[in-house]
């Protein structure tokens, strides 16, 4: 019987082919968005999941709920591992990282290799204990593991850079220098294995903490926060009364006696708002967005979620799809149903025969939907920016792949084979069952459905675009365009202050800045604890930034000062002098801040400006409070150029760089490039949630297409007599699309509202934001409808144009 059933299935959908072809081009697109994002969502979901015990793995985080906003730090003190492994059992092993690049060798590095003179850059680097190898199950490739960062002046790379500096051999026992110090050489102590492409940490050095300390005292001091913390877990622990016990147990033994020792005022309500977190480390990717200087690669379940749903609707409207043109198309197999019936055929044969069709279609649709997503997977990788695999030799893909196409095939068939099945015979016959001629109460229902999900994704579209202008194009305090950084600039030594002067006399250099610290992120940041004169222990204090920079960097990146004056290279006094931003003097409460003087760490400064608010972080974040110090930090020098013969000055600056520094290539990049890399995972967002959009759209409009065209045809003799009798063009036009447009109208009133809850929604992760207007909104239905009238009017106008007589002569 199932043979049978087959070999009819077969030939119907060669009988039918336009039928057939958009059944299954709708669902292999579906199918092939489904598989996409798929395997992106898996991706994300199991970042840090090889981690062997990563069950037991957590990161610890401090957080602040103060007005009602909860804010997740990342930093702790140098100790607070130690401590945490020494007062509680249940921590099997604690450890630390610092890629704070405020410090030497963390962050990004010019290397020298024992016996070369080649200087090269290299990212990547952080500061690491023994015990994050034994935490995280770090393999070597070379060296031992449980003794690869113990000893001082160590260091462990990765398997890619060994492979690039070394080739086939083992390097361990050479040694690297790190930015020009030749009295300080790391030995590589050990090779590791590289991260997997979904970790979340991405490092190819590891620097020894053994024997560091980055300032006297600073192991020991609860103030100063610089490290990341990793506890393991015994796997029989209460997580929620340990993450109790331990809070409790470190702010007020620990933390609070050293603030209080050290000057600062402790709100009364710090219990109820102040508190250690523990943040599993399968967690740490997908749930790390109230995290500050949390790294910009993150991702965040709710965008990961939206992409679920997308691809779900994607697949739902190829599906609605087949519904829909299955019992439109249900005139031309009325006939068919009532012989079979006359002829014996009982009601669950005829439901087995359109269910096997329906599985059919939807299994070469499956088949057809696979390749397509393995063929775009390149193109879908560079859009993503991650490593994403095709799972072929993975069971449960294929698995999933046989599983879905009988489930899509039986669920999507389900309704049209009850349908067609259920035609009495005697009213077939006799021509009386007027089917599929007007659009039934849930096919109407199925096509507001769509088109509802159509305009959601299109107004979401437009507010995601308008978004990413605004961050991109609003004031936000700096002239970010016509800048270069140059890096590597520290090479240079005590010949950075002749080198700066030597750019300076370039034609077309407008003014050069020397300073680490930037609007940008994956710059240098330093925050400090700041409170005005007189008032420690008095008044609560006022964390901020604190950047060290020279006399050129306010006129080097356009910031305006509103108050007093820039730091002067002739007044000795300056060292002692800061300028500070509009937020800092708001959070001081200053009314008159020049002259003004404020005590960071016990030292007074005497603000001798005020500079305006500039963004320093993502527009995710509110502008903080911050401080300019003069001083060096010499890694990045910002050259403010003319636009006028940019090749010729970039030439230029390249001349002299090589002047200075011969064995090192120079290194530079546009700050207006570097800003919009800050958004780099945004407009990844913004590019997939486009192109799945109008995938989902273009779905749709496969359907409406489809419908339509057997709307028209199952219509043609009433519109023959109609135009016999004088209908106009426009009267055979509206009479075939006013049903479509009146269901498009109801989808729009349906889904702009929820358009801008869910669009809203996601604005509120942003602290500067656009705002959704009524008009942006319009328009987005308007394009559904005008989409929805593009795609039935070839249908429409050619009913309307064909000669009555070819339809006439049939009967």
């Amino acid at each position: 019987m199932f043979k049978n059933y087959l070999k009819i299935a077969w030939r119907n959908l060669f009988k039918n082919k336009g039928f057939t072809y958009i059944n299954i081009i709708g669902l292999s697109l579906g199918v092939a968005a489904c598989i996409l994002i798929s395997i992106y969502i898996i991706h994300e979901s199991n970042y840090d999941g090889t981690v062997s015990n990563a069950s037991n793995i957590y990161r610890m985080l401090n957080r602040d709920a103060r007005d009602g906003k909860i804010n997740d730090g990342i930093h702790f003190s140098a100790n607070t591992a130690s401590t945490v492994l020494n007062d509680f059992p249940e921590v099997v092993n604690a450890g630390r990282l610092n890629d704070n690049d405020l410090f030497y060798g963390a962050g990004s590095n010019e290397i020298r290799i024992d016996g070369q003179q080649v200087q090269h850059h290299e990212e990547g680097f952080t500061y690491a204990d023994q015990a994050i190898i034994d935490i995280m199950d770090i393999d070597m490739v070379y060296g031992e593991k449980t003794s690869a960062l113990s000893e001082p002046n160590t260091i462990v790379i990765s398997e890619a850079i060994a492979h690039k500096y070394f080739g086939d051999s083992n390097p361990v026992g050479r040694s690297l220098y790190l930015n020009g110090n030749n009295d300080q050489p790391f030995r590589i102590n050990g090779v590791m294995e590289d991260f997997a492409s979904n970790s979340h940490m991405d490092y190819d050095f590891l620097i020894t903490l053994s024997g560091v300390e980055f300032g006297e005292g600073e192991q020991t001091r609860w103030v100063q926060n610089n490290y990341y913390t990793y506890l393991e877990l015994r796997p029989d622990t209460d997580v929620a009364a340990f993450q109790k016990k331990m809070s409790s147990t470190l702010i007020n033994n620990y933390i609070k006696p050293a603030l209080e020792a050290g000057g600062f005022v402790i709100p009364d309500n710090s219990d109820d708002v102040f508190s250690m977190q523990l943040q599993p480390l399968t967690d740490i990717n997908l749930y790390s967005k109230n995290i500050t200087f949390e790294a910009s690669i993150r991702n965040d379940i709710k965008v990961v979620s939206i992409f679920g749903i997308v691809a779900l609707f994607i697949l739902v409207i190829a599906s609605i799809n087949f519904v829909n043109l299955s019992t439109a198309k249900s005139a031309n197999r009325a006939k068919e149903v009532g012989v079979k019936k006359v002829v014996g055929s009982s009601r669950s044969n005829l439901i087995g025969q359109f269910l096997t069709e329906s599985i059919l279609i939807t299994v070469i649709a499956f088949v057809v939907g696979v390749v397509i997503s393995f063929l775009m997977m390149p193109l879908f990788r560079k859009m993503t920016g991650k490593a994403l695999e095709f799972p072929w030799t993975n069971p449960l893909f294929v698995i999933s792949i046989i599983v879905g196409a009988l489930l899509v095939g039986f669920l999507a068939g389900l309704y049209p084979s009850f349908y067609l099945s259920k035609f009495k015979p005697s009213a077939v016959l006799k021509g009386k069952l007027a089917i599929g001629s007007k659009s039934s109460g849930l096919r109407s229902g199925l096509v507001i459905f769509q088109f509802s999900i159509s305009i959601i994704l299109i107004v979401g579209t437009l507010i995601v675009n308008q978004q990413m202008d605004f961050i991109l194009n609003s004031k936000i305090g700096f002239e970010k365009e016509q800048v270069i950084q140059l890096y590597g600039t520290n090479m240079l030594g005590d010949k950075i202050d002749t080198f700066k002067e030597e750019l300076k006399n370039i034609n077309g250099v407008k003014n050069v800045s020397v300073s680490d610290y930037l609007p940008l992120e994956g710059t240098k940041r330093n925050g400090n604890a700041f409170v005005n004169e007189g008032r420690d222990n008095l008044d609560e204090t006022i964390f901020g930034q604190a950047w060290l920079i020279d006399e050129d960097y306010l006129e080097t990146l356009g910031m305006k000062l509103v108050e007093g004056r820039n730091f002067s290279e002739d007044r000795s006094t300056d060292s002692t002098a800061t300028i500070i931003n509009q937020t800092m003097v708001e959070k001081l409460n200053l009314e008159e801040p020049l002259g003004k003087k404020i005590s960071r760490y016990g030292t007074l400064y005497e603000i001798i400006g005020v500079v305006e608010d500039f963004n320093f972080n993502t527009m995710k974040q509110k502008v903080e409070p911050l401080c300019f110090f003069q001083g060096l930090s010499p890694t990045i020098t910002s050259i403010k150029v003319s636009s006028n013969n940019m090749e010729t000055i970039i030439a230029s600056i390249a001349d002299k760089w090589q002047e200075f520094m011969p064995n090192m290539q120079p290194r530079y990049v546009f700050m207006d490039d570097s800003f919009a890399k800050m958004y780099n995972n945004v407009s990844r967002i913004k590019t997939i949630f486009i192109t799945f959009a109008i995938l989902a759209i273009l779905v749709a409009c496969l359907g409406l297409f489809a419908l339509s065209a057997f709307m028209v045809e199952q219509r043609k003799k009433e519109i023959s007599i109609r135009l016999v009798l004088g209908a106009t063009l426009q009267n055979i036009y509206k009479l075939l699309t006013i049903n479509f447009l009146r269901l498009i109208v109801i989808s729009s009133i349906i889904a702009l509202p929820i358009s801008w809850y869910i669009m809203d929604r996601w604005l509120q992760d942003f602290s500067y934001r656009t705002s959704i207007s009524w008009e942006l909104m319009v328009m987005g239905a308007l394009i559904a409808i005008m989409i929805a009238v593009f795609t039935i009017s070839y249908q429409s106008i050619s009913a309307a144009l064909a000669s009555p007589s070819k339809s006439l002569r049939t009967e």
